[in-house]
């Protein structure tokens, strides 16, 4: 559905089409769709930047593991009051499939996720 059964009391007011549309004209959704764009980027960023060759010898597992798994936590704890802190979007279709997240909001998600990961690794290039 285009929105989660917390919304269903919305039917008399145009529906799920119309709960869509505010949705899409809310300054809430698009600050949540800028916090996934740059919780994105900074978990391609840190994660990816510390899976880099930096020193003589090969990268520690170990290293980029604690850097991705720590970049998740502190992204998700500074975002998660703005749009729930997904920052990945494996997490954003479980959230839709679970419909806890309207199609909208995850379709937005998404790309700003998919973008802000494009982004980080190209400033890492």
């Amino acid at each position: 559905t285009l929105c989660p059964s917390r919304c269903t009391g919305e039917r008399g007011r145009g529906g799920q089409r119309g709960q869509a549309m505010r949705e899409l004209r809310s300054s809430a959704f698009w600050r949540a769709v800028l916090a996934e764009f740059l919780g994105s980027l900074l978990y391609a960023l840190l994660g990816l930047g510390a899976s880099l060759r930096w020193a003589p010898g090969p990268p520690s597992v170990v290293g980029a593991a604690l850097a991705f798994g720590l970049a998740q936590t502190t992204l998700v704890q500074a975002l998660g009051h703005v749009s729930g802190g997904h920052v990945n979007p494996a997490i954003t279709l479980a959230f839709l499939m679970a419909s806890q997240l309207s199609l909208p909001r995850a379709v937005g998600y998404l790309l700003a996720q998919v973008l802000g990961m494009l982004a980080g690794a190209g400033v890492l290039y």
